[in-house]
């Protein structure tokens, strides 16, 4: 007889499958909950680094604005501007100021509580900038629309001033530059740096550098700055003022007058035989900073080049580039207009008195620019080099070759002139307006 034999341990089985298999089910939505939880973690990540690098950027494009725009800004900083421009007081906010990120600055603007501010974001409130002029030109620079209107990468910018430092006689300005992504001051990643300056009010081209020495010899020698503005499609270099600056690493010898300064690094460089200085005067280590320039020769601008350029009737070279020889002849004018592209030239030939250079149609804040490694007869005289309707700064002669040159004439030469390689002497009767930076410079005329 046979008996029924019941399993109790069938139920147990199952009941622990289910629970390894709830387990796994647990397991699994942990796993994929974790995996959610990364994917997340890497994308904040990511575009907290995307917001690291677009706020960088930024601060760097506004450097660098800041830069590129010095010659439009440091007019509202000199001593003749500034009280003009500016009130200085206890730190405040500005009332033109945002809600967020507000910087209390010592310095307002002359009428009324607004900071000093650029930005390209009305996030941070309500811009401000004095009017200024561009220190070469004297052409008006509205700073406000420039920066607004600048590439300044994909985040929002400001520039606050909050001081300026009184340095011999001008105002070196401290500025605060804020960068932050996006508009809710909750999101996204600020940062800020403090952009500190060196006032210069004047280039270093305008004047006159000799690295070796500079002789001022003649009591006719007479030195005077002017400052070039344009009314009416014409440029008028007003009265003269005393800011001609002298340059030297070694002596100058002052037979003349000089309405301005004179710097040497050389100690007890300055020599006044029988001269005038109306300025300060710095004789040691440290003066000044000014240094020449290197350029490459004409073959290395320019190889294999064999472009000859002849003009026997008035002629306007609108490109600029590579040429080789240039001949101009006698009352012939060659007129240069590419204020992109420089020019370069292995030899000038000037054939008589009156064969010049003009520019023709250069709009103000911009230069023609001159490489020349060799001129006839070694001499530039003010008939040639005439340049009459145009800033002396709007005409650049970058001279490149070894033989030293002589400048002289009856007329005015209006031009910069940068010959590291070599010694410049001005002799005869004219007027030089421009800047020289030579090896060595002899005035004697």
């Amino acid at each position: 007889m046979f008996k029924r034999k019941y399993c109790k341990n069938g139920g147990y089985a199952l009941v622990a499958v289910m629970i390894l298999l709830s387990l796994g089910l647990v397991l699994a939505s942990g796993m994929i909950e974790s995996s959610g939880s990364n994917t997340k973690t890497r994308a904040v990540v990511n575009t907290q680094s995307n917001y690291y690098y677009q706020v960088e950027d930024t601060l760097n494009r506004i450097v660098g604005w800041l830069q590129a725009n010095n010659k439009n800004l440091v007019t509202a900083f000199t001593a003749a501007n500034f009280d003009a421009n500016f009130r200085t007081g206890k730190p405040s906010l500005g009332d033109n100021e945002g809600e967020h990120f507000g910087v209390p600055t010592m310095i307002k603007m002359p009428n009324g509580t607004s900071s000093v501010m650029l930005s390209n974001n009305s996030f941070f409130g309500q811009a401000a900038f004095p009017v200024t002029t561009n220190l070469d030109t004297g052409s008006t620079f509205d700073a406000v629309s420039a920066f607004q209107n600048a590439d300044l990468g994909t985040a929002n910018a400001r520039v606050i001033l909050t001081w300026a430092r009184h340095t011999n006689g001008n105002y070196q300005p401290i500025f605060r530059a804020d960068v932050i992504t996006g508009n809710n001051p909750d999101r996204g990643v600020h940062t800020y740096s403090y952009i500190y300056s060196q006032l210069v009010a004047s280039s270093p081209s305008v004047g006159f550098f000799g690295r070796d020495y500079v002789k001022f010899q003649t009591p006719n020698n007479v030195c005077n700055s002017y400052q070039y503005t344009l009314s009416g499609g014409t440029w008028s270099k007003g009265a003269p003022r005393s800011n001609c600056p002298i340059n030297s690493n070694g002596a100058i010898t002052v037979g003349g007058t000089i309405n301005g300064t004179a710097s040497t690094n050389m100690q007890n460089g300055i020599v006044l035989s029988g001269g005038r200085i109306s300025g300060a005067q710095c004789a040691q280590g440290g003066c000044h900073n000014m240094t020449l320039p290197t350029f490459s020769t004409w073959d290395e601008y320019c190889p294999g080049n064999t472009t000859d350029v002849t003009v026997n009737s008035n002629k306007e070279l609108p490109n600029g580039g590579c040429y080789r020889d240039i001949s101009i002849a006698n009352k012939k004018t060659l007129s240069l207009s590419d204020t992109e592209n420089p020019y370069y030239f292995r030899k000038l030939n000037f054939n008589a008195n009156f064969a010049k250079f003009d520019l023709k149609n250069v709009p103000a804040g911009k230069q023609v620019v001159i490489y020349v490694q060799e001129i006839n007869n070694n001499h530039i005289n003010g008939n040639q080099f005439y340049n009459p309707t145009h800033a002396p700064n709007m005409l650049k002669i970058n001279y490149i070759g070894t033989n030293p040159l002589t400048l002289n004439g009856t007329a005015d030469i209006n031009c910069q002139l940068v010959a590291p390689l070599i010694n410049v002497s001005l002799k005869g009767n004219f007027n030089f307006y421009g800047g020289i930076m030579a090896q060595s410079i002899d005035m004697v005329g």
